[in-house]
């Protein structure tokens, strides 16, 4: 049996963020999440080649730079 540091439940925003970051330090996390994909309620589908938000418009707001940077590493 595989031994977990972490069991992140839910692979929204924080929950994403939080294994993400904890696997980068070397602690091994298993993410179990309900749905059949990721990013929670800001999950977005490609309908026609147009980003559609699943469950409706989730906006990511900021002005600490430092975070703005880190979110931007992942996508434009």
């Amino acid at each position: 049996m595989k031994k977990f540091d972490y069991l992140v439940v839910g692979a929204g925003l924080f929950g994403a963020t939080f294994a993400y970051e904890a696997a980068k330090r070397g602690k091994r996390v298993k993410v179990i999440e309900k749905r059949s994909h990721i990013a929670g309620n800001i999950y977005t589908k490609k309908v026609d080649g147009i980003q559609v938000h699943e469950y409706g418009a989730h906006i990511f707001h900021t002005s600490d730079k430092a975070i703005w940077e880190y979110v931007n590493q992942f996508a434009e």
